[in-house]
């Protein structure tokens, strides 16, 4: 069967389905970049904006395949779905469906598609594709479902057209156990070494870690906001947070003598201001060390978790997973994403971590495909 691979980013859904054994016919991004990185993989060149293709002079083809703008109906943003320009590009994905009436479709969204303007955008595209006479099931799929370390959970829509018959249940699916050591390389480049910032943070944190630990005093599980351990937020700010900010402070009080000379010193460390001040600890009851976990800077704070898997890959550089005190690398997250150690990387790792983090995961993908068109098992791990 062919295929044709629009917002094709880097070419996960291309190569997803050529692992599957489909031939892609045709493909289209907006990003010059990507499009870039697509032909040096695949010997393709993507066309340009979906939004100005003829329907009439796409090949003909028998799964049309589409990992659609994302932002409109994410919680990281605006959420101004069909409003939103990006957003209305499932509209023009329908217009070539209904030109050509291919047997299945299979597209990528974030979870809160499903839920986004309170059920009504999906209500939307689920009778949009109803209309067009296509059978459809969203997938809520995680990769840890597939044994890949990094939990990274999608919607992935199936359609199959109703001529060709109803579509399989979805499973009732369970998460692999996994390892972040699967993926990562024991020597690498010293370019992704720490910034000064983030070395100065990570010892910040080993030191508080540390004296919790030596004080036999549990890592509490609530965000830790160390500028409201000793001043006032705003009114606004302070009701939105009551909760947070009052345990915060408990927890200062109670051990006000252990920790004030810890918090002072802190802060006389330059490098360490912003949002590096913040930390949630998910990393379970143990006091690992910093060097014996994975976190990464965000604008929530640092976020510590086991190395079990990564937490979703996004598209912004400062934001990449830092595994025993580097960076984790471009090759790295290309193996977060199921790509194959042949993928060409695009050479400059700023945009390689934005196009990675942007893709969709490969090996969920194909096993979404394998699962609508070759009625082979979703996965391996089910209830």
């Amino acid at each position: 069967m062919t295929f044709i691979d629009l917002c094709c980013g880097i070419g996960g859904f291309h190569q997803a389905l050529k692992n599957a054994g489909f031939e892609c016919v045709m493909a289209s991004d907006i990003d010059e970049t990507c499009r870039e990185v697509y032909e040096l993989n695949y010997h393709m060149k993507p066309e340009g904006d979906l939004t100005k293709l003829d329907p009439s002079k796409i090949p003909s083809f028998d799964i049309l395949c589409a990992g659609f703008p994302c932002q409109p109906f994410s919680k990281a943003g605006q959420q101004s779905g069909f409003k939103d320009s990006r957003g209305n590009i499932f509209f023009d994905l329908c217009k070539i469906i209904s030109h050509h009436s291919p047997k299945y479709i299979i597209l990528e969204n974030v979870r809160n598609l499903l839920t986004h303007d309170k059920g009504t955008t999906w209500k939307v595209i689920k009778t949009t594709l109803d209309d067009l006479n296509y059978h459809t099931c969203p997938l809520l799929l995680n990769a840890l479902h597939f044994g890949v370390p990094q939990s990274r959970e999608r919607i992935v829509i199936l359609g199959k057209r109703k001529d060709l018959g109803d579509l399989n249940p979805p499973p009732k699916l369970s998460k692999k156990t996994t390892s972040l050591r699967t993926i990562v390389d024991e020597v690498v480049p010293d370019v992704y070494a720490l910034s000064p910032k983030m070395k100065e943070t990570s010892k910040i944190w080993d030191r508080f870690i540390a004296l919790l630990k030596t004080n036999q005093i549990p890592i509490p599980k609530f965000p830790i906001w160390t500028d409201w351990w000793d001043s006032d937020p705003p009114t606004d700010f302070y009701v939105k947070y009551k909760n947070w900010i009052d345990k915060n402070r408990a927890f200062y009080t109670t051990h006000f003598t252990l920790l004030s000379e810890w918090l002072h010193a802190s802060r006389s460390v330059k490098e360490w201001t912003g949002a590096v001040r913040k930390m949630e600890w998910q990393a379970g009851n143990e006091h690992l060390s910093m060097d014996e976990v994975l976190w990464s800077p965000r604008g929530s704070g640092v976020r510590i978790k086991k190395i079990d898997y990564a937490p979703t890959l996004v598209a912004m550089a400062s934001m990449i997973p830092i595994y025993k005190n580097r960076q984790l690398t471009p090759r790295e997250c290309a193996r977060l994403q199921s790509f194959p150690e042949t993928f060409i990387i695009h050479p400059k790792d700023k945009i390689a971590y934005k196009q990675f983090g942007n893709a969709v995961n490969v090996k969920m993908i194909e096993r979404s495909a394998r699962f609508l068109i070759l009625d082979e098992p979703l996965t391996d791990s089910l209830v």
